[in-house]
């Protein structure tokens, strides 16, 4: 394990370890990331361990999301900032939405989490931010990880909090673990508060806040108080978006020189973040407001002052509010509390195997509570109910017209279940595949919300002047991204059923171009250049610097060459003996 807090380097190791296996696998909480190391190791960019010559002054500035920066023992950097062809690696990427195949023999993988094969063999496996694995969401897929990745050596990284949960697990797979400690790079201080005055929000600062609207509200409030632009960064944006919004704000000419965000603002960006501003030490939790964890506040505080990124060898931290200032300080005095258990959630074989057992009629909600009932687990598991009874209870609807195979597909689906405006378009989903065992893109969004909001905003994209908005607008590109999104997801697992993955690759990139215009028009009270910023590009559009095919490129080859073979066969006429 490679266990220290933010900005300590604990990355840096375990990816120069990958770099050098014969085979292995990296696996990552985003897609952005697992797109990082993918397009590194194709590009030479990671240096493997064991090559120990100067092979850039470790002096300067590495541009990464990754928590690579050197350590006082291995001054030799982990990622370069340009590639070197003699570490080039052959890698494939896969996650949930997007195959990216450069080689269909590559020996290195880069995945998400929840893509990790457990059947494949590999000499080495990094599994990145392994406090996720207490995580009711998603840590599931941490916890299959760690006891079913089928790997020589494995190599996890993250919080210190995590360490007695992985030790608990290891214990009972007889693993063996060496724990290796890192210390933050550059110092944290704490800044006086800024006294409830917004004008007092300086360039490089990052304000956190956690709720949608106090991030607009503090968008809104430091641009008329200051007249600097802020970026915007929060969970619901597409990654792609997120993306963009740091690289305005990493941008010294872009006129963007705050950036306003949630607890999300740091996994899988790289910010040149001077001081953290806590706009707030309490989040709703979906029940009650409560205070911020001691994890939460080191890691929110630990995300300034990245290493070698800024002129300051300190990162600084302040609260909006002076009562809160010394909640702040008490926490970051305070040691990483323990994580309380690793997440157990529902795979495909298990809900098979239980409904077996089950009678016919089982609801999947039924099939769910026997997991949590019937399984006997020790204190540091628990299992996940997030979104399982309101994915169940839908499905469930359409029992009688989808096999098991298809119900526990949905349930296990990333479907935005809770949000009021996807019910349409979801029981619509279910709707026709249910009846036509078919779902085609356009169909499925005609007359919906989703579209005719992206193409309101494409035709004010091509006529006014200036970028203007709305936050309702803003949420439902969000979800119209989320649910392109799970169609490329069902259509990776069934391309018969889901027969438009294409045109969910043309639409992705408009939508995210809309929202990346609709945010710059959410507020517009910035003193300085009212010009409009260009959109970043999204990643799927930029200019390929690895070349690969996709997923659907490999299928469409295999039935070219079986149609080829057939027609080889036909012509070849009836073979005599």
């Amino acid at each position: 394990m490679h266990v220290g807090p933010t900005n300590s380097g604990k990355t840096h190791h375990a990816l120069r370890a990958l770099a050098a296996a014969p085979t292995g696998v990296y696996a990552g909480p985003l897609r952005l990331l697992a797109h990082e190391i993918w397009e590194r190791l194709n590009l030479g960019q990671i240096v493997p361990a064991g090559v120990e010559e100067d092979v850039m002054p470790a002096s300067l500035p590495i541009d990464s999301a990754l928590d690579v920066d050197v350590t006082a023992a291995d001054t030799t950097p982990a990622v370069l900032s340009q590639g070197n062809s003699k570490f080039a690696r052959a890698c494939n990427m896969i996650t949930g939405e997007e195959h990216k195949i450069v080689d269909p023999e590559a020996a290195l993988e880069s995945a998400t989490v929840e893509m990790l094969s457990m059947t494949k063999k590999y000499d080495l496996a990094v599994i990145d931010e392994i406090q996720m694995i207490a995580d009711v969401g998603r840590g599931y897929a941490w916890t299959s990880a760690v006891l079913g990745i089928n790997a020589k050596e494995v190599h996890l990284c993250g919080e210190e909090t995590a360490v007695p949960i992985v030790q608990a697990l290891l214990a009972e797979t007889h693993d063996e673990l060496e724990v290796r400690r890192y210390k933050r790079l550059t110092p944290l201080q704490i800044d006086k508060s800024l006294d409830k005055d917004l004008s007092k929000v300086q360039k490089g600062d990052c304000v956190v806040a956690f709720s949608r609207s106090s991030i607009f509200w503090l968008k809104n409030s430091i641009e008329k108080a200051t007249g600097m632009k802020c970026a915007v960064v929060y969970g619901k944006l597409p990654p792609e978006i997120r993306s963009g919004q740091a690289d305005l704000f990493n941008d010294p000419n872009s006129g963007y020189d705050v950036i306003v965000g949630s607890d999300a603002i740091g996994m899988g960006l790289n910010l040149k973040i001077r001081r953290i501003v806590f706009e707030a030490v309490s989040k709703f939790d979906g029940e009650v407001l409560r205070p911020l964890s001691i994890s939460q506040t080191k890691q929110i505080a630990g995300r300034a002052g990245r290493y070698g990124m800024l002129q300051e060898q300190c990162g600084l931290t302040t609260t909006f509010l002076p009562e809160d200032l010394p909640f702040v300080e008490q926490a970051l005095a305070k040691p990483f509390a323990p994580l309380p258990a690793a997440i157990l959630g529902p795979s495909y074989n298990s809900c098979r195997d239980i409904a077996r057992a089950l009678p016919p009629s089982a609801s999947l909600r039924t099939i769910y509570d026997a997991h949590v009932y019937v399984a006997k687990t020790k204190p540091h598991y628990r299992y996940s109910s997030s979104n399982i009874d309101k994915a169940a209870d839908t499905v469930d609807e359409y029992s009688d017209q989808l096999s098991l195979e298809d119900r526990i597909t949905f349930l296990l689906a990333p479907v935005p279940w809770r949000e009021p405006d996807c019910v349409e378009v979801l029981y619509k989903l279910l709707k026709n595949y249910a009846e036509d065992l078919s779902v085609g893109v356009t169909d499925l969004f005609q007359g919906t919300q989703f579209l005719e909001t992206l193409l309101i905003v494409e035709k004010k994209m091509s006529t006014l002047p200036l970028p203007k908005s709305d936050t309702k607008t803003l949420s439902i590109l969000e979800l119209f991204h989320k649910l392109l999104g799970l169609y490329a997801w069902l259509a990776f697992r069934n391309p018969v059923a889901y027969y438009e993955p294409e045109l969910v690759e043309e639409w992705k990139p408009r939508v995210e171009r809309a929202l990346h215009w609709a945010l710059q028009g959410v507020t517009r009270h910035s003193k300085g250049t009212r010009k409009t910023v260009e959109s970043p590009l999204p990643v799927a559009a930029v200019a390929r610097k690895v070349e690969f095919r996709t997923a659907g490129d490999l299928r469409k080859q295999r039935k070219a060459e079986t149609l080829s073979n057939k027609k080889t066969w036909a012509n070849s006429g009836p073979v005599h003996a």
